[in-house]
């Protein structure tokens, strides 16, 4: 910040006179400029952004650099580093109004500023052509939207319009570095490789139409995206705190055959701002009053939460559970609560269901039955010997709806059998039967593998190493003749 404060204060003082006084003009005309609409717009974008010789561009006023107080050390001293002049102070969003937001249709609107060149409009009446339109369908020609971002691909399109000379930005290059805004998943990063980069986070560079250079949205982005941010630190970003991607319940099949069956885990994933708590609530109904689970406000960076745990949070077999969250930010001011599934403009987030959506309601994920059959088997002899028989018995157990954690011997039809052998030269008689022979001709490391699935398709599977070896030689000790 302080190199920010800097940068600005050599640059007013080197203004001439005449386009100081235009400035100043501008400056208390436009006192109101900025109520943009934001009552549609969703997120609001904050940062700065690089512009070469014309310094930094600021997308919000209240992270506008206007001035020095007149009582820093140097502002009147001409031998200081500084050069001697008018240094005027402004308190940020008290004259100069202007913001620039996301709406929740991904059309972007309002003003940026530049000490320079003055107000930067992302909300154009006409733009150079229209063919970036096709990316954003909600932003029409003639609805004062001249550029969009399109989620999918994670690139910024359009134009923004220097208002000081009515030249343009183009949003979208033909080449590298793209304008990009960082989605809630990482594992597609706007810039491989680079940690520091985080959702809501935009990159990449905006050609000028005119004289005045490009626009860079990030210092990680510059010097052909190996970051320049030694030199100066810089980004915009989204700063409203939102979920990107709600999930549950992320407990599989193989999960379940190691633990209980009633675990589940309730994730999600930033799309921009700052989390320092959350809060969550589970609810066998859709509403929130008498949850059957509420974990209550916890500090910290957690994007998951186990059930059961700690919280007193229990779930039942067979039952379909809705829930919700909300975050705190930074101020610690909480979101709207999410909730998980449904599709409004308030939760705003992609929800992912893990159980196959068993009940066709999107809104809840479904616990299992039961618990998993637990596979076990033993074999006679226990040396296993090339060239002769061993005998596998299955010993396992199986669950069901009327006595779902009370384990029950897999007897009478209850369980299905699938032995195998990563030996492919063994002769098993029957695969599929509680008990099985085996055949091993060639003496080797095999691995045998029972998969035991009960009457409601709920597998697991459990195996053994086994090394096969070949049978000791009889000896017999005969007496010397000699």
């Amino acid at each position: 910040m302080l190199r920010l404060r800097k940068t600005k204060i050599n640059r007013l003082a080197a203004t001439p006179v005449g386009n100081f006084l235009l400035f100043l003009a501008i400056f208390f005309s436009l006192n109101l400029v900025g109520h943009l609409a934001q009552a549609v717009a969703t997120s609001t974008i904050r940062g700065a952004a690089w512009w070469g010789d014309n310094g930094y561009v600021y997308f919000n006023c209240l992270d506008d650099i206007i001035g020095d107080h007149l009582d820093v050390s140097g502002n009147l001293n001409s031998t200081s580093s500084l050069p001697a002049g008018f240094h005027f102070y402004s308190t940020p969003c008290t004259n100069l109004i202007h913001a620039v937001y996301l709406s929740s249709n991904n059309n972007f609107s309002g003003q940026a500023w530049n000490a320079n060149q003055g107000l930067i409009s992302f909300a154009a009446t006409t733009t150079p052509d229209d063919t970036f339109r096709a990316h954003c369908a909600s932003c029409a020609a003639g609805t004062h939207c001249s550029a969009c971002y399109n989620p999918i691909d994670q690139k910024v399109y359009g134009y923004a319009q220097v208002l000081s000379d009515s030249s343009w930005l183009k949003l979208d290059n033909t080449l590298p570095p793209y304008v990009l805004i960082q989605n809630y998943d990482l594992s597609v990063p706007v810039v491989p490789g680079n940690s520091n980069v985080f959702p809501g986070d935009f990159a990449g560079s905006a050609l000028n139409s005119g004289s005045l250079g490009a626009l860079s949205f990030n210092c990680e982005t510059e010097n052909n995206g190996n970051s320049n941010c030694g030199l100066r630190s810089y980004k915009t970003y989204i700063s409203d705190l939102r979920i990107g991607e709600l999930s549950s319940p992320n407990w599989n099949y193989s999960q379940a055959c190691g633990g209980s069956a009633l675990t589940a885990v309730l994730k999600w994933r930033l799309k921009s701002g700052q989390q320092t708590a959350y809060e969550i609530i589970v609810n066998n109904q859709e509403s929130t009053s008498t949850p059957v689970c509420s974990s209550g406000k916890k500090t910290g960076l957690a994007n998951q939460y186990i059930i059961p745990n700690a919280d007193g949070c229990a779930l039942n077999y067979n039952t379909n559970y809705y829930w919700w969250i909300r975050l705190y930010d930074q101020n610690d001011q909480p979101t709207d609560w999410y909730e998980f599934g449904a599709p409004s403009l308030s939760s705003g987030a992609v929800s992912v269901s893990t159980d196959g959506d068993l009940d066709s309601n999107p809104k809840t994920f479904t616990t299992y039955k039961h618990e998993f059959p637990t596979p076990y088997f033993t074999w006679d002899p226990y040396q296993v010997l090339v060239g002769s028989t061993t005998v596998f018995t299955s010993h396992s157990f199986y669950y069901n709806s009327s006595n779902p954690s009370q384990a029950q011997i897999c007897v009478n039809g209850q369980c299905a059998y699938l032995w195998k052998t990563t030996d492919p030269l063994a002769i098993i008689s029957s695969s599929t039967s509680a008990i099985t022979n085996m055949f091993f001709s060639q003496a080797t490391g095999t691995t045998v593998t029972l998969r035991v699935t009960d009457n409601d398709s709920y597998v697991c599977s459990t195996s053994t190493v086994l090394n096969i070896n070949y049978d000791l030689p009889l000896w017999q000790e005969v007496k010397s003749t000699r």
